[in-house]
């Protein structure tokens, strides 16, 4: 087969159907597969990717498709197992395969065996080879070398780049831009949006397995998530970091305070370390949710940005498990927040905005189950847009602007400062609900107005950024 004829192939159906199954599984059984295959190729499937001596030589003699094949194999000293020698991939094209997968990383290969080498001996053998990279890098590298398709397989799998939630599509963006030959993007392809969007960014053709042909994939991906306590008899801990209090709370397995420690936030970051570190072991808790003010990067637990003025001495604190000593589970407040609402019944599945009007103001979204944060927990800035008159919502609402007990014209001016925040957020996300929290949000004078808004106080009342922290811990995000 051409690579002009592999291509017309896909222009006939992008999607290439991965057909193998998860080792010990029941599935791993030749004639499963074939099955499998044919429901593929069934619905419109033009092009098949197989694994393996028997599935490959029983699918391919019952169905003429073009096949990706490759031959997985261990050798000692190397983590490169897709057809990883030249002998490996004899026997792929011997069965028929038009297409040879192989390890196209630069980690060290067996048998000392070269990639460049490895290409020129396949492509003698008058098949087409495609190069399963890892980066950008790695990709120039195998096109370079004379492989006849790039794909984005190993994007995550291994050391030299970061696993993506979902595919990686930045790097399929970046190879299709960076290599002439055709890209095929695979690797955690599971839903039709995110094959769309690899097709409208330049691949040729999209791989999908496990969301297509293995039940013991789609089971791992759909098992709901225990709530951490119902495993085990230690309790959570919570942590709310705002602009006034530090504060931390005891959770039971019904998601109740059993006890509240509180502080005045210290104005040293390595004293709110030791403090909760204190609390954490006087506690003896399992693990700890984090709400705090700032915005943090749950990847890593660190606050990246703060207001000096709400939280000195904030910026570059780390909440993780080497910090803690217990796994830490941290957002910004108002995605905390935000999170502890969505886990309630009367929320669950909606789309649900909150806004914590406390020292500061944060304001978290959830839709689908998912927090909506950047890609280093960014948060909704409803506090820094201007209102009306130029100051802004959090210079309006936030407390450290108010005094403890505001005149006619502070409360007139945040009263109507929530009326635009709140018209702001459903101009902005739409939400389905808007939860308003904080100590500011449910105060004598302000409180009242939420229903005339279209908003709903917090059934969690003053806790609920404890509420949300423990969410954090008990239901990861």
């Amino acid at each position: 087969m051409t690579r002009n004829g592999f291509l017309s192939r896909l222009r006939q159906c992008p999607l290439i159907a991965s057909v193998q199954a998860t080792e010990k599984s029941p599935l791993d059984h030749e004639e499963t597969l074939l099955r499998l295959a044919r429901a593929s190729v069934d619905e419109g499937v033009t092009v098949l990717r197989l694994e393996g001596l028997k599935n490959v030589r029983t699918i391919k003699s019952a169905l003429s498709m073009p096949t990706i094949g490759l031959l997985k194999r261990r050798y000692p000293g190397s983590d490169v197992y897709i057809t990883p020698t030249a002998q490996d991939a004899d026997t792929m094209i011997e069965l028929g395969c038009e297409i040879i997968a192989i390890d196209a990383t630069r980690r060290p290969r067996p048998r000392k065996t070269d990639l460049d080498k490895l290409i020129a001996h396949i492509k003698r053998r008058k098949a087409l080879v495609m190069a399963d990279c890892d980066t950008l890098q790695n990709a120039i590298l195998a096109a370079d070398a004379g492989a006849d398709i790039i794909g984005t397989t190993m994007a995550g799998y291994t050391p030299d780049r970061a696993t993506t939630v979902g595919p990686d599509l930045e790097l399929l963006r970046e190879i299709v831009r960076a290599v002439d030959v055709p890209v095929i993007a695979e690797g955690r392809y599971s839903q039709r949006w995110e094959v769309e969007t690899a097709l409208r960014i330049g691949a040729a053709g999209v791989v999908v397995g496990g969301a297509l042909n293995d039940p013991v994939k789609q089971t791992r991906a759909l098992m709901p998530r225990v709530p951490f306590l119902r495993l085990g008899e230690r309790p959570v801990g919570a942590i709310d970091i705002g602009g006034t209090w530090l504060r931390f709370g005891v959770f039971g397995t019904d998601w109740q305070i059993q006890t509240i420690d509180r502080t005045p936030n210290p104005p040293l970051r390595a004293d709110r370390i030791a403090w909760i570190r204190e609390r954490i072991e006087a506690h003896d808790v399992a693990r700890v949710g984090i709400g705090t003010g700032g915005i943090v990067d749950p990847s890593t637990g660190e606050v990246w940005t703060a207001k000096e003025y709400l939280m000195p001495d904030h910026i570059g604190i780390r909440f993780d498990e080497e910090t803690l000593g217990v796994p830490t589970f941290a957002h910004g407040d108002g995605h905390a927040t935000a999170w502890g609402h969505a886990c309630l019944p009367q929320y669950a599945g909606r789309r649900v905005a909150t806004l914590a009007l406390g020292t500061g103001v944060g304001c978290g979204f959830v839709e689908n189950g998912r927090i909506w944060a950047g890609r280093r927990g960014e948060y909704p800035r409803i506090n820094d847009l201007p209102a009306a008159g130029g100051a802004t919502y959090e210079g309006l609402l936030g407390g450290i602007n108010l005094t403890p007990s505001p005149s006619e014209t502070q409360m007139e001016a945040g009263i109507a400062a929530l009326e635009g925040a709140i018209k702001a957020l459903r101009d902005l996300y739409f939400p389905d609900d808007i939860v308003i929290a904080g100590s500011v949000g449910l105060s004598p004078w302000l409180a009242p107005h939420l229903e005339r808004l279209g908003a709903v106080a917090s059934p969690f009342g003053g806790d609920a950024g404890l509420y949300g922290a423990a969410a954090l811990a008990l239901f990861p995000a």
